[in-house]
C-alpha cells in the first residue's frame, strides 16, 4: 500500500456528508424567506457559500460542531437601508427558531442541538450601470463591498486544471490537501480562536500555492509531495503569511492572526514540513507514525504489511529524484 493511498483513505474518513445540513438549511431558508414574505419586505434569493459549495468540509472533532453557510441577497439598494435594519430582517425571523441564535460580524449564527450550526450572510444587491453590485452587511452597521460570484468562479477556475487528480469519492487534489490541513489546524487551534484561519484562507493558501497538479512519475495524484510544496512555501516565506481574498475588498485572510498566533502556525507548518519529507526516505510503517502524529487518529495506521516496505513511501518512490514532483498543464501561480 502507498502513502497516497492511506492519503486518500484519511480523506474518506474526515470528508463530511452533508444531506442532514442540507436539509437543516432548506427548513431554515424556508422559515426565514416566509417570515420575511409575510412582514411585508424584499424576498431574498437565496445562495450556498463556503466549504459545502466548495466541497472541501470535514467531521468535526470533539465538542467542535459541523457549520454550512448560507448567503441571503435581498433586491435592494444599499443606500436605502442600514445594514442593521437588513440583519434584523433575518434575526427576527429566526431568533424563535432555536436555542441559540448569534449577531456575529459578518454573519447570524444559528446554533442546533444536534451540534453543528448555520452561518447566515446576508447581502444587498442592486444594478449599477447593468452590472451587479453586492454589498455585504456586517454587524458594525457598515456595509462592505463583496463580489461572491466571482470569489466562486474564481475558485472553481482554479480547481478545473486538477480535474485529472480526482479520487474514488470525485474530491480532486485542491479539495484533498485542504480538507488535510483544516483537519491539521482544528487538532491545533480551538474552533472558537480568533487566532483560527478560517476554512477560505486555507483553501486560497492551497490554491495559491499549488499552480498545477502535483503528480508522481506514473501519472498519478501525490498528494504527499503537495503537502510539502505548500509548507515549503509558508516556511520559507519571509515575515507573516498573507494571501488576499481574489475579490474586493481584497483583504488579507490571514490578517486577523495575532503575531503570537502568527509565528506559532508558521513552526507548525516547519514541524509539518519535516514530517512530510522525513516520509520520502523512511518505511512506510515509520511514515505513518509520523503521519497519525501531525493529522490525527484519523490518519490510518493498521494496513496490509504484507508487501516490501522498502521504496513503498511516496507511491513507490524509487529516488530522491523521482521525489521531485511533476506538473501538469503548468499555470502561472496565483497572484493577488
Amino acid at each position: 500500500m502507498s502513502i497516497q493511498a492511506l492519503f486518500e483513505t484519511f480523506h474518506k474518513k474526515i470528508k463530511v456528508e452533508t444531506d442532514e445540513l442540507r436539509d437543516k438549511r432548506d427548513i431554515l431558508s424556508a422559515k426565514i424567506k416566509s417570515s420575511i414574505n409575510k412582514n411585508g419586505h424584499p424576498t431574498p434569493d437565496i445562495i450556498n457559500q463556503g466549504s459545502y459549495i466548495y466541497g472541501v468540509g470535514i467531521k468535526p472533532l470533539n465538542d467542535q460542531e459541523y457549520d454550512i453557510d448560507v448567503g441571503f441577497i435581498f433586491p435592494i439598494h444599499a443606500q436605502n437601508h442600514t445594514p442593521t435594519k437588513v440583519r434584523a430582517w433575518v434575526y427576527d425571523a429566526i431568533k424563535q427558531h432555536t436555542n441559540s441564535v448569534e449577531d456575529r460580524g459578518p454573519c447570524i449564527r444559528v446554533r442546533y442541538a444536534a451540534g453543528f450550526h448555520v452561518d447566515l450572510v446576508i447581502y444587498a444587491k442592486y444594478y449599477n450601470s447593468d452590472n451587479e453590485n453586492y454589498q455585504l452587511a456586517r454587524n458594525n452597521d457598515t456595509w462592505v463591498p463583496s463580489q461572491p460570484k466571482e470569489l466562486k468562479s474564481h475558485i472553481v477556475d482554479a480547481r478545473q486544471r486538477f480535474i485529472e487528480t480526482r479520487d474514488s469519492t470525485g474530491a480532486d487534489q485542491i479539495q484533498r490537501i485542504t480538507r488535510y490541513l483544516k483537519r491539521w489546524n482544528d487538532l491545533d487551534i480551538p474552533d472558537d480562536s480568533p487566532n483560527k484561519p478560517s476554512g477560505l484562507a486555507t483553501l486560497l493558501l492551497v490554491i495559491n500555492s499549488l499552480p498545477a497538479p502535483v503528480m508522481d512519475n506514473n501519472g498519478k495524484s501525490n498528494d504527499l509531495e503537495a503537502l510539502i510544496l505548500i509548507a515549503q512555501q509558508v516556511t520559507h516565506s519571509l515575515g507573516r503569511i498573507v494571501v488576499k481574498k481574489p475579490t474586493i475588498p481584497y483583504e488579507d485572510l490571514y490578517e486577523k492572526l495575532d503575531d503570537k498566533a502568527m509565528h506559532h502556525l508558521k513552526k507548525r507548518f516547519s514541524s509539518l514540513l519535516s514530517d512530510l519529507e522525513a516520509c520520502r526516505k523512511i518505511s512506510l510503517t515509520d511514515a505513518v507514525s509520523l503521519l497519525a502524529i501531525q493529522f490525527g487518529s484519523d490518519f490510518p495506521t493498521n494496513f496490509n504489511n504484507s508487501q516490501p516496505e522498502a521504496n513503498n513511501t511516496s507511491d513507490l518512490i524509487e529516488d530522491m529524484k523521482k521525489a521531485i514532483p511533476t506538473f501538469k498543464n503548468p499555470a502561472k501561480p496565483w497572484s493577488n
